[in-house]
């Protein structure tokens, strides 16, 4: 009698301890899914901040080149109407597949139309030799290395996050919580082509 009640003694304090550690365990995966996916958040955040700070910037390079090239209006309304979908896209704030597919191919739009409108200063010497218009084109340049980055950073948060998600005993927890992969922030395809400025 003694030997079965020290045996079931034994058997309740290894259920405990075992019951302890899948709660940990629980725990500790659940908490660092939810850093890893905020960490994707962060990263999606520093892109579209960036983004913004771009678009923040055409309206002064579109009314510079306007002072100078009265004929380029069709070009300057498509970077002034570019724009605007943009800051819809950015308003958005979300990271599903689709939207970033959206955002991307709005993106290169925006770039070949802005790429163009550097090439228009090449017709008009005095444009391009404007203070302001030297200002605004080495600070859109400075944006655009900055939104590379912040897009290099947001894909490695999202590689991390999603590595985890895969991994045993994260992606048990994960699919108990409901946690799903993020997509990547990817070029479109006509971004690895060479740009035709079409002037």
């Amino acid at each position: 009698m003694e030997t079965k009640r020290g045996v079931g003694m034994y058997l309740m304090i290894a259920l405990g301890v075992l019951l302890l550690a899948i709660g940990f365990w629980f725990f500790f995966s659940y908490n660092t899914l939810v850093k890893k996916e905020e960490a994707t958040k962060a990263s999606w955040a520093q892109v579209e901040s960036t983004m913004q700070r771009k678009l923040d910037l055409l309206p002064n390079l579109v009314k510079t080149v306007k002072a100078y090239a009265q004929h380029e209006t069709k070009l300057l309304t498509e970077v002034t109407k570019l724009r605007a979908e943009a800051l819809k896209q950015i308003e958005e704030k979300n990271t599903d597949p689709q939207r970033l597919k959206t955002l991307a191919a709005l993106q290169h739009r925006l770039d070949a139309g802005i790429g163009r409108l550097m090439a228009v200063a090449e017709n008009y010497p005095e444009l391009k030799s404007s203070e302001q218009f030297l200002q605004l084109q080495a600070q859109i340049e400075g944006t655009e290395n900055r939104i590379n980055i912040t897009r290099m950073q947001f894909n490695e948060a999202v590689a991390d996050y999603n590595a985890y998600l895969r991994t045993l005993p994260a992606n048990i927890v994960a699919a108990i919580a409901h946690f799903a992969p993020k997509a990547y922030f990817k070029a479109q395809k006509a971004a690895h082509q060479k740009l035709e400025l079409d002037l």
